[in-house]
């Protein structure tokens, strides 16, 4: 475009821009006068004047000062009586007008009453709450004033000119007019400062001169920083030097509304001149002076705003062309992206781009027909590479071949080594009814044996139940041993297309690999049934060792499964305890291997019901001690006899003897079972007794092991020899192998106090027992067998889901204050595992009734023990809880306990002993 163009549009624009300003600028005015004229008129129509502002009423005035704060323009509101009397409203939110009337800081309104001769002064708050009163003498008198005397006209408003406001001093002019009833005049004060402010509203730009001229030409308002004042008089258009100008643009133009291009202090000028209506009789003007500087600016502005909207309209068309070309040539580049993919191995999905070109319409789709079967296969890889669940692997075949064939319908069927001719339904793709492809192979086993077998009509109508599919095929599967393993079955509703026909091919290929997976997969899983197999024919194995503990190591996993189950449904204190399916298997193995070794543990240790108990029960090796001691006491009756002694006292004295000696076998017989506690003074009587001594005339290292032979003593062989009746001897000890020593071969740092000896089987010594059957050398080897339980373990290479296995397994006996055994870990440092299992094993052990060397308890002293075990710090208090509260322990008990221990249970009185821990 040309300079001189370009300046055409400029002032073309211009024009167009001073009109559209002038025809804006009335209805700004309007938005000023309006609020005004609005205001005097409701009020003068209402009862504004009848209110006696002596009595104050907070709603009232709040409404009154919130008016006044909305227009920003106004200054004060006030009404006058032909009595004299009046009251002004004025906002205190000027600071220096506060100070002005000495108001008090937080005052929000002022309020002043006028009698003759006296004035009231209130001060309101921010909620209209009377702060401050003040009575001073005046001489105001409102009906010497203009807004009040000049008033004639009920119906129009009046406006003074501009004079001095009497307190605080301010310049400006008031709005007046009279009320319905005609007996008071309302007014409204703005200030010259106030009328400025509205001057500035009404600018072009800031170059702009505007001024306010009311009817006399003097200049009541301008956005210029001058003072409006002239000593007392105001400044007039004539000392400004633009009343010419005005005079003549009201001359040439007599409308409303009128703009003229002027010259003025040496500078061009668009001179608009616009009434401002604000009282009835009395007409403002607002003449505005726009700077041509200032319009050229906005209309260059507009004009580059122009040209770059052409620019933009010459882009977006290139765009477009641009876009159509693409469209014309999308279907191709779509072909080149997906050769490139192919040949780098970067499969994507994507939507087949059709083209109008027929013969790149069709190599396209070809082209995205072999990227998706390949990415198709790709993913088929990942997925098996990352899958170990057979159901996961053929929920991806048959989604997987559905998507290739386009069927509609695909359902996978696999069966078992155990039954090759039985079918069941592992995964489908679509959501009809189960097919019957059992039916088939009852009546067309061969179909089975080919590698892609199409169903006839017949076939399809029987196997597709639902009717929902009329054609289709059956992929039949093959392991290793080309034994049949399944079948993948195919539905289409529609005929079968020969582009179908042409991807089975690759089908089959495609599924030929899954066939090896899921062959793994089964060989996986057999040897997870082979596995568990063993973990539960061991357990039975420690169970059947001992005919007394019988099915321990069977109801143990019951209660920790049921409890494990109810810790996973609980939403309070275990809310984040899930368990996964490998979870559920780690868990349930500890638990059937929790006491694998006990097989290390003797059985009569196990099984020991009394002191003297080790394979027999050495109490009868006692007794025929004391048999033989009876007969040497008859021998010695007679012996008496021949040596001349009295019939009658010898009798007497055998009596004697036989009768200490009966009365100290019923003691030592007394003190075998361990069923009450051995007090010091039996604990005495036991050692006087065992004094006594007897003759062994046979010599005892015949007939006896090496082990034993060798650990007789060798230095007195002569015979008879003199023993006691209750015999310490050092082959009743038993030293430690050292392959039995605690620390060997372990991986872990076990804390319990390994005996001296093994074994102790001295007479005396197991009979001293306080209070049980177990000497402190078998309660060790008792305990021993959860050490034992971790060297086994340990020694097995787990699957890392697996690998807490013997930890979960071998805490079952630590206590949760840290003094349990053999690791004495403490609160959390135990498996939450781990404590389910302890809990379920002491609670079967207390109720068992298969023990010989106890009772069986009822169900409610059973949970009472556990209760107090829980205050005290052995068993998990929220474990516990949760067995007790859920009722775990009932199911349990109504299976296994007999019926006499079957009683109440008062679940709160339990609660009640270790909730106060």
């Amino acid at each position: 475009m040309s300079v001189q163009h370009s300046q055409e549009i400029s002032t073309t624009l211009s024009k167009d821009i001073v009109t559209n300003y002038a025809e804006e600028l009335p209805v700004k005015i309007e938005k000023v006068t309006s609020p005004l004229s609005t205001l005097l008129n409701t009020l003068a129509m209402g009862r504004f004047s009848s209110r006696d502002v002596g009595i104050p009423d907070p709603a009232w005035l709040d409404a009154m000062t919130t008016i006044l704060e909305k227009n920003q323009y106004l200054d004060s509101m006030y009404f006058g009586k032909e009595d004299g009397s009046a009251f002004l409203f004025q906002p205190l939110h000027d600071v220096k007008i506060k100070q002005s009337l000495s108001a008090p800081v937080d005052a929000r309104l002022m309020v002043r009453y006028y009698t003759l001769g006296a004035q009231r002064i209130q001060f309101y708050d921010t909620n209209m709450n009377l702060m401050e009163e003040q009575h001073i003498s005046s001489d105001y008198d409102t009906r010497d004033r203009l807004w009040y005397s000049e008033v004639k006209n009920p119906e129009q408003i009046y406006m003074t000119g501009p004079y001095n406001f009497s307190n605080p001093a301010q310049d400006g002019i008031t709005f007046s007019r009279k009320t319905r009833s005609g007996d008071a005049i309302i007014g409204v004060d703005i200030t010259l400062d106030k009328l400025t402010k509205l001057v500035q509203y009404f600018e072009f730009s800031p170059n702009s001169n505007i001024f306010l001229l009311n009817a006399d030409a003097q200049i009541i308002g301008s956005n210029q920083l001058f003072s409006l004042m002239m000593g007392k008089d105001l400044f007039t258009a004539a000392d400004l030097e633009f009343d010419t100008l005005v005079t003549e643009l009201a001359a040439e133009n007599k409308s409303r509304l009128s703009a003229k291009t002027v010259v003025w202090q040496g500078k061009t000028w668009e001179l608009m001149i616009s009434p401002l209506t604000l009282a009835d009789s009395s007409m403002l003007r607002v003449v505005n002076f726009v700077s041509h500087d200032d319009l050229f600016e906005t209309s260059s502005s507009l004009r580059n705003d122009l040209i770059i909207i052409s620019l933009f309209a010459v882009i977006i068309s290139f765009l477009i062309v641009l876009y159509i070309a693409r469209r014309i040539a999308s279907p191709l580049t779509y072909l080149t992206n997906s050769i490139e993919n192919i040949q780098r191995f970067r499969f994507q999905r994507k939507r087949y781009q059709p083209s109008h070109i027929q013969e790149i319409d069709k190599l396209n789709e070809a082209m995205g027909l072999m990227e998706n079967v390949l990415l198709d296969f790709f993913n088929n890889l990942r997925n098996v590479a990352r899958t170990s669940r057979p159901e996961a692997l053929s929920e991806s075949i048959v989604t997987q071949v559905k998507e290739i064939l386009s069927a509609d319908d695909c359902q996978l069927f696999t069966n078992t080594p155990d039954g090759r001719d039985v079918f069941t339904l592992s995964a489908k793709s679509g959501v009809t009814t189960d097919f019957n492809l059992q039916c088939l192979y009852d009546h067309n086993p061969n179909a089975f044996t080919e590698s892609i077998y199409e169903l006839t009509a017949d076939e399809a109508n029987h196997i597709f139940t639902d009717m929902s599919c009329h054609s289709g095929f059956i992929i039949p599967l093959f392991n290793r041993n080309n034994d049949n393993t399944g079948a993948l079955l195919i539905g289409f509703t529609l005929d079968i297309t020969d582009d179908t026909r042409n991807r089975l091919r690759f089908v089959r290929e495609f599924i030929g690999f899954n066939e090896i997976v899921l062959e793994h997969l089964e060989k996986v899983d057999e040897q997870r049934k082979l596995f568990h197999s063993f973990v539960e024919m061991t357990a039975t194995a420690v169970d059947i060792k001992s005919p007394y503990t019988g099915g321990h190591c069977q109801r143990v996993p019951k209660i920790t499964k049921m409890l494990a189950q109810a810790a996973a449904d609980d939403t309070d204190k275990f809310a984040n305890f899930t368990l996964t399916s490998k979870g559920w298997e780690e868990l349930l193995v500890a638990a059937w291997l929790h006491d694998c070794g006990k097989v290390t543990t003797p059985d009569y240790v196990m099984d020991k019901a009394t002191k003297l108990e080790t394979i027999y029960d050495r109490i009868h090796e006692i007794r025929m001690r004391y048999e033989v001691l009876k007969r040497d006491a008859e021998v010695v009756y007679w012996q008496s006899l021949a040596g001349g002694m009295n019939e009658t006292e010898a009798q007497q004295v055998c009596d004697d003897l036989k009768d200490e000696l009966e009365q100290e076998f019923a003691f030592i017989a007394s003190c075998n079972p361990g069923s009450e506690f051995l007090d010091p003074e039996k604990q005495q009587r036991l050692v006087e007794i065992g004094e006594r001594t007897w003759l062994r005339t046979l010599p005892d290292d015949i007939g006896v092991s090496q082990q034993e032979l060798g650990k007789k003593n060798q230095a007195n062989k002569t015979l008879p020899v003199t023993e006691k009746v209750l015999a310490d001897k050092p082959e009743h000890l038993f030293v430690w192998e050292e392959k039995k020593q605690l620390q060997a071969n372990s991986k872990r740092d076990f804390k319990m106090l390994q005996p001296e000896h093994r074994y102790n089987r001295g007479e005396l010594h197991n009979l001293m027992i306080k209070s049980g059957t177990l000497t402190p050398e078998e309660r060790y080897n008792i305990n021993d067998h959860i050490v034992q339980t971790y060297l086994m373990l340990d020694q097995l290479p787990y699957p890392e889901h697996l690998k807490n296995v013997p930890l979960i397994a071998g805490s079952h006996h630590e206590k949760m204050n840290g003094q349990g055994y053999p690791l004495q870990l403490k609160g959390e440092e135990i498996p939450i595992g781990g404590r389910m299992i302890a809990v379920a094993d002491v609670f079967e052990a207390l109720t068992a009734n298969d023990r010989p060397y106890k009772a069986a308890k009822t169900l409610s002293h059973s949970l009472k023990i556990m209760s107090f075990m829980v205050k005290d710090e052995h068993l998990d208090g929220d474990v516990f809880d949760l067995f007790l509260t859920q009722g775990i322990y009932q199911p349990y008990a109504d299976e296994y306990l007999m019926a006499e221990q079957l009683d109440v249970v008062d679940v709160d009185a339990l609660r009640a002993i270790y909730c106060q821990r």
